[in-house]
C-alpha cells in the first residue's frame, strides 16, 4: 500500500465531495499522508497513514462536525481489546471495540454499508 493507493482509492468514490490533501511525504522510508474528504451527505472523513516497510500506523475519522462519529486506529494504546492493537471508537462510548486492521478501502466499504455515503 502507498500514498498514491489511499489517493486513487478516494478519489474514486462518488460520495465524496472534496478532497484535501493536509500534509503529504512520499519519501522513504517512511510514506505519510493527511487528507480530510467531505462527503456529499456534509460528514467528514480524515484519513491519517504512515507507511514503512515493516511499519504503518492509522486513523480513520468520520466526523459531524466536532463530533467523532467512529474512528478506526491502530494506536498502540488499548492493550485490553482482543484485536490489539486494531480498534474502533464509537460517539458516546467510552472505551474501544474490536476492529480487524483496516485499510482505506475497508473504511470505504464500511461508509457505504453503515448508509453514511448516502448522498
Amino acid at each position: 500500500m502507498t500514498v498514491s493507493y489511499i489517493i486513487t482509492i478516494l478519489s474514486a468514490c462518488d460520495f465524496i465531495d472534496d478532497l484535501k490533501i493536509i500534509d503529504i511525504n512520499i519519501e522513504p522510508p517512511v510514506q505519510s499522508i493527511k487528507v480530510r474528504a467531505r462527503l456529499k451527505n456534509g460528514l467528514m472523513l480524515q484519513i491519517t497513514e504512515s507507511i514503512g516497510e515493516d511499519f504503518r500506523r492509522y486513523s480513520y475519522h468520520l466526523h459531524d462536525g466536532d463530533d467523532i462519529i467512529k474512528r478506526w486506529d491502530n494506536a498502540p494504546h488499548w492493550k485490553n481489546v482482543r484485536t490489539y492493537p486494531f480498534h474502533m471508537h464509537i460517539k458516546d462510548q467510552e472505551k474501544p471495540l474490536e476492529s480487524k486492521e483496516m485499510f482505506v478501502s475497508d473504511v470505504i466499504t464500511e461508509l457505504k454499508k453503515l448508509d453514511y455515503a448516502r448522498k
